[in-house]
């Protein structure tokens, strides 16, 4: 799964330190799932228990705290016992879906929230398709800036997805429609979106493309990299009704998303030293508004307390 470095505006685990985070979010996940993976077995083989993770049992979770995020504002980095609800599972598949979507629940932890600061999250993120698709069938090694603010010459500028592979960096350019939407092109300047009976012209995504792309280039002209920039327009669960004639800009749409997919799945290799020096330069021009973690915990015990006296 990737990691989810910036999420808008909101504060971030990786703005801490871009050069630890990523080891230690792929450590982290490895040993939650040999512990939900060895546990599930021994369900599977009518053992109650496994004794191997004993001395694990009085430590906080990260995951289990990951998960309650919205409820429970601490994170340790620890790493919990499976519980019965994970073992439920009738079948390993199932284990890893579940495991995908706690993963994901925890990179928005990590993507709102320090252990001194935090973001208040729109909770429209959570059921984001395209968010999810990203960070759930992408590899440890992607890095996600998902509609981060950029500053460019000391100026805000609202970017849409970055993708940071150990080799390239991806620019998309999101078309949001229903499964029977249809995007085509009007002129050099504007294209349609065909849904339910009714056509809306909205700017060409190309506008927005390069405008991300000068953005880019203007944060990383000092920064000695060889990743190479690529681009995409991305409808996923919608059509893009027309050629691809520009190798410049990548069209995917419902159609063709799995085999993007499994293009970026081609690029095996490790984290590279070029990509961190790239993600902690974009990281340093992001733009990040968040509260402390203090001041949010008086303000709701104030309003329990309120409740109380009521």
């Amino acid at each position: 799964m990737a990691q989810l470095l910036k999420l808008s505006d909101y504060v971030s685990r990786y703005e801490i330190d871009m050069y630890r985070y990523p080891s230690r979010y792929v450590r982290l996940k490895k040993e939650r799932w040999t512990r939900l993976k060895q546990d599930f077995d021994a369900t599977r083989k009518g053992l109650d228990s496994l004794p191997l993770y004993h001395q694990y049992e009085e430590e906080d979770s990260l995951f289990k705290k990951a998960i309650n995020r919205f409820r429970k504002k601490k994170t340790e980095d620890n790493i919990p016992l499976p519980t019965n609800e994970n073992l439920r599972h009738k079948t390993l598949d199932e284990l890893k879906l579940s495991f995908k979507e706690e993963l994901f629940q925890f990179q928005l932890n990590w993507a709102s929230s320090t252990v001194s600061e935090i973001s208040p999250i729109k909770r429209a993120y959570e059921f984001d398709t395209l968010l999810q698709f990203l960070v759930k069938e992408l590899p440890d090694t992607f890095f996600i800036m998902y509609e981060p603010v950029l500053y460019a010459r000391k100026a805000p500028v609202e970017m849409d997805i970055l993708i940071i592979s150990p080799t390239d960096i991806w620019l998309l350019v999101p078309l949001k429609g229903s499964k029977d939407a249809i995007f085509t092109i009007e002129s050099d300047r504007y294209w349609t979106k065909q849904e339910n009976g009714v056509v809306e012209k909205f700017l060409h995504p190309s506008i927005r493309l390069k405008r991300m792309r000068t953005v880019l280039e203007q944060i990383l002209e000092d920064v000695d990299h060889t990743l190479t920039i690529r681009q995409g327009i991305i409808a996923k669960d919608s059509f893009i009704d027309l050629p691809q004639a520009s190798q410049r800009v990548q069209l995917i749409d419902k159609r063709t998303i799995q085999r993007f997919r499994q293009t970026l799945l081609k690029n095996q290799s490790p984290i590279k030293n070029a990509q961190l020096k790239v993600s902690d330069k974009l990281l340093m021009h992001s733009m990040t508004v968040s509260q402390s973690r203090l001041q949010e915990e008086i303000g709701e015990d104030t309003v329990e307390n309120e409740g109380d006296i009521r």
